[in-house]
C-alpha cells in the first residue's frame, strides 16, 4: 500500500489589515504604489513587486480599495476568506496629491495611451494611423504582454473567407444572456458592430509589422454540455513561431504584442516608453480630463493630452488585495493564478474612479477555469490532459459533484461550491484514461509534489485521498453504469460510444482546483469608449478599453463563447484610438 498522505496542501499566508492607525497614515501618505523601474524578467518583476515601497503597503491596507469609489457605498457582509493567490505586481496608481514642486517637467501630446499590452498597442496604433496625431504611449512594465486564445468577432474577412456567416443580433443576445442582462446597451453593441472592421484592421497592422502574423477563422465544437458555442473565433499563426507557441493557449500573446509595439515604435508621430508608470489622471473641476502625472527615472512629470487619455491597463488579477476587496471570496480562496502578467494591478480602474468614473457593479467578473493545480494550471503541454480531462470530478466526500463536460467557468464554479471553496477536489481516473505511456511519465512530477496519487484499487486510492472509500467506490460504480446505459442520471453529461469507464489495473487521483486567468470588470463606457460617471454622463477626454473597461460582462466570463475578451481588447482599442484622434 502506498504511504498515506494527507492529500491537503499547506495554505499560503495571508497578510491582514494592521489597524485603523496604519490605514489613516497610509491614506495621508498616499502609499498607492510608487514604483521603481520594473525589471525585464518576470521572475525579477515578481521579486521587485514584493520589495518595492508602496506595493507591499497594499497588503496592510486593503480597505483603501473598498473606499475608492466616488460616491457613497454600502457594504455587503461576506466571509473574509483568505486567498492562496500571491501574484502581486507593481501598482502605479497614487491617491495622494502630488506637490507641484515634485513635478520635474511638462510634456504635450494629442493622445496619451496608458498601457501597451494588446489593448494599448491597438489604441496607440489606431490613434496614430492618420500620421499627424501625436501619440504618447506609456507602459509601466519593461515590456507589454498579452494573453490569447483567439479574437471573438461577429464577422469580417476571416469569416468571409471560411464561408461562415454569423447572426449579429443573435450573438449580441447570447452575450447579454450570458450576463443575465446585467449590462448596459452600448459596449456589447459596439463590439458586435465594429469587431469585423477591427479584425480586418488588425491584419493590416500585422502586414505592416515584421512578425509574419496571419489571422484565420476557427470553427469549434458547437456545444459544451448544452451550452451553445457560437462560432466567433479568429486565431493567430506565424511561421516564426514554434509548434508549442502555436498550440499553447496564450503562448503567442507576447509575440503579437511585441510585433504591434515594434510597428508603433517606428512611427514618427508616436512615442512608446517602457518603465514609465502613469500614477494619476488630471481633470478640470467638473470638466474634462486634461492629461496625467507619470513617473520615470527623472521623477514625476505632467503630460497634457489635448485630445484625450485612453486607459488600457487591463484588469487587476495581479493584485491579490484588490481581488480580495472586489471579488467573491469563493472565486479567489482556494484558487490558483494562471497569469503570465505582473502589470495588471487595477491602475486604470483606480485612476478612473479617482476622477469620478463609474465602475462595473461588484462583485467583479473574473475569467475562471478549472484544471487548476495548487500553483498554476494543468495546460495541455504538461502531458497529463487525458487523465485530468477524462477523470471524474470528485469532492472531499468522495462524491461526484458536476458534469465533466461543462464549460470551463461552470466547472470552476462547481469546484468552488464544495467545502472550503474547493480545497479538496480531485479528478479520479484509471488505466482506461491513459492515452499513452508518456502520460504516466508526465504524471511523475505531480506525484512527487503530492498533487497526484496512484493506487491498485479504489479503496486504496480513497485512503490516500482521505475520502470515504464506500462513497468513492459507489460513485465510480454508478458512473460506470451510466456509460453502460448511455445516460448520466445525476448530471446529464452527454455520453457516447467512446465514453470510457473508470476501471483497470491502476487508479489515479489528481488535485483539481479552480484557477483565475484575468478579471474582466472595469470602467463603464459608452459606444465611443468614453468613460461614464455615475449619472451616465461622459467624462470628456477620458476613454477606457479592453480589461480596464466595463459594461461587457457580469458575474462570470462566458468561457463557452470564444474570444470575447480579446475581441473587446482589439475592437475597443481600435475604436478608442480612432475616436480620441478625431476628438469625438
Amino acid at each position: 500500500m502506498a504511504e498515506k498522505s494527507t492529500g491537503s496542501l499547506s495554505r499560503r499566508g495571508f497578510v491582514k489589515a494592521t489597524g485603523a492607525s496604519v490605514l489613516g497614515a497610509a491614506a495621508a501618505a498616499g502609499v498607492f504604489g510608487v514604483v521603481g523601474k520594473p525589471q525585464a524578467a518576470i521572475a525579477e518583476e515578481s521579486a521587485m513587486a514584493a520589495e518595492t515601497p508602496g506595493v507591499t503597503d497594499f497588503a496592510a491596507n486593503s480597505e483603501l480599495y473598498m473606499n475608492a469609489f466616488p460616491q457613497p457605498v454600502r457594504y455587503i457582509p461576506v466571509i473574509d476568506a483568505p486567498t492562496d493567490i500571491d501574484h502581486q505586481g507593481p501598482t502605479a496608481f497614487e491617491a495622494r496629491e502630488i506637490d507641484e514642486t515634485g513635478i520635474v517637467r511638462t510634456e504635450e501630446t494629442d493622445v496619451l495611451v496608458v498601457g501597451c499590452g494588446i489593448t494599448g498597442s491597438c489604441a496607440a496604433l489606431s490613434a496614430s494611423d492618420d500620421g499627424t496625431t501625436q501619440v504618447l504611449c506609456l507602459e509601466k512594465m519593461s515590456v507589454g504582454r498579452g494573453m490569447f486564445e483567439g479574437m471573438g468577432v461577429t464577422g469580417g474577412p476571416q469569416m468571409e473567407e471560411a464561408g461562415y456567416e454569423l447572426d449579429k443580433a443573435e450573438m449580441m443576445d447570447r452575450m447579454r444572456h450570458a450576463a443575465y442582462y446585467r449590462v448596459p446597451i452600448d459596449p456589447i453593441k459596439l463590439w458586435a458592430d465594429r469587431s469585423p472592421e477591427a479584425a480586418a484592421w488588425l491584419q493590416e497592422k500585422f502586414d505592416e509589422g515584421e512578425g509574419g502574423i496571419t489571422t484565420h477563422f476557427i470553427e469549434n465544437n458547437p456545444n459544451a454540455h448544452n451550452f451553445e458555442v457560437p462560432q466567433t473565433e479568429v486565431g493567430f499563426a506565424s511561421d516564426q513561431w514554434s509548434e508549442q507557441t502555436t498550440n499553447n493557449a496564450g503562448g503567442a500573446g507576447i509575440y503579437i504584442v511585441k510585433d504591434l509595439a515594434n510597428t508603433l515604435s517606428k512611427r514618427e508621430n508616436a512615442d512608446l516608453r517602457y518603465n514609465t508608470p502613469v500614477v494619476k489622471l488630471e481633470r478640470e473641476e467638473g470638466g474634462r480630463v486634461t492629461g496625467a502625472i507619470a513617473k520615470d527615472a527623472e521623477g514625476y512629470f505632467r503630460v497634457n493630452a489635448s485630445k484625450g487619455v485612453i486607459l488600457a491597463t487591463g484588469g487587476f488579477d495581479a493584485n491579490p488585495q484588490l481581488l480580495k476587496a472586489w471579488c467573491r471570496p469563493e472565486d479567489i480562496a482556494n484558487c490558483a493564478s494562471w497569469c503570465p502578467n505582473y502589470g495588471t494591478t487595477g491602475d486604470g480602474q483606480l485612476m478612473g474612479l479617482a476622477v469620478g468614473g463609474q465602475m462595473d457593479p461588484l462583485p467583479a467578473a473574473i475569467m475562471n477555469f478549472d484544471f487548476g493545480s495548487p500553483e498554476s494550471f494543468y495546460s495541455s503541454n504538461l502531458g497529463i490532459t487525458s487523465l485530468v480531462a477524462q477523470g471524474l470530478m470528485i469532492n472531499e466526500q468522495g462524491r461526484r459533484f458536476a458534469s465533466e463536460s461543462l464549460p470551463f467557468q461552470a466547472r470552476s464554479n462547481a469546484i468552488t461550491a464544495q467545502r472550503h471553496y474547493g480545497e479538496s477536489c480531485w479528478r479520479v481516473a484509471s488505466s482506461a484514461q491513459v492515452a499513452a505511456p508518456t502520460v504516466l511519465e508526465a504524471l511523475e512530477p505531480f506525484k512527487e509534489k503530492s498533487w497526484a496519487f496512484e493506487a491498485d484499487s479504489l479503496e486504496e486510492l480513497a485512503e490516500i485521498m482521505e475520502v470515504p472509500a464506500e462513497n468513492l467506490v459507489e460513485t465510480v460504480e454508478r458512473c460506470n453504469g451510466f456509460v453502460d446505459n448511455m445516460k448520466d442520471e445525476d448530471f446529464n453529461k452527454p455520453l457516447t460510444e467512446t465514453s470510457a469507464k473508470i476501471e483497470g489495473e491502476k487508479y489515479y487521483a489528481i488535485k483539481h482546483q479552480s484557477s483565475i486567468l484575468a478579471t474582466v470588470s472595469g470602467l463603464v463606457v459608452d459606444y465611443s469608449c468614453h468613460v461614464l460617471d455615475y449619472d451616465n454622463e461622459v467624462i470628456e477626454g477620458l476613454y477606457a478599453a479592453g480589461g480596464a473597461s466595463g459594461g461587457f460582462f457580469s458575474g462570470n466570463y462566458p468561457r463557452h463563447i470564444f474570444g470575447p475578451s480579446i475581441g473587446r481588447c482589439v475592437t475597443f482599442g481600435y475604436v478608442s484610438g480612432q475616436n480620441a484622434a478625431m476628438g469625438v
